[in-house]
């Protein structure tokens, strides 16, 4: 069984290769891909009138130093801080929607496990990875 540490290394291999400064078309900022709403999440952006687009004309909240998404993309201790915000945040949004239940149970072939409600989660959000498993596996969104 990974650690908690080894999953977040998969992660941000997975997303960007491991590099803190990559941003892709859509939007998403740093080594985990955050988008505005996971930012929101972690503390570290606001954004009012809630749309989010990643089109990153908030206001960042000054945390850890951060003012920009070019000071966020700049500091690997803020995306790793904010990373385990967020995925503390997610999964309380997993609990909350009962997913937590489903890990161990055979879908579609896969056992579920908590890394990949997590995993789910980073891509499609918590209200994705539980429409999935109540369907059993039939509402397999993809990710971009």
């Amino acid at each position: 069984m990974k650690t908690f540490q080894e999953f977040l290394n998969d992660l941000g291999a997975r997303e960007s290769g491991g590099n803190y400064k990559a941003f892709n078309k859509y939007g998403y900022a740093g080594k985990y891909q955050m988008g505005e709403m996971a930012l929101v999440d972690s503390g570290y952006y606001t954004k009012k009138p809630a749309i989010y687009n990643n089109n990153w004309q908030g206001i960042f909240t000054g945390k850890d130093n951060i003012h920009s998404v070019q000071d966020f993309l700049n500091s690997p201790a803020a995306q790793e801080k904010a990373q385990i915000i967020f995925k503390r945040k997610q999964w309380g949004y997993l609990k909350s929607l009962g997913a937590d239940k489903y890990s161990g149970k055979m879908i579609n072939g896969y056992i579920i496990t908590d890394s990949g409600l997590l995993a789910g989660a980073h891509l499609k959000g918590a209200g994705s990875v539980i429409k999935y498993l109540k369907s059993d596996g039939r509402g397999n969104q993809k990710d971009a």
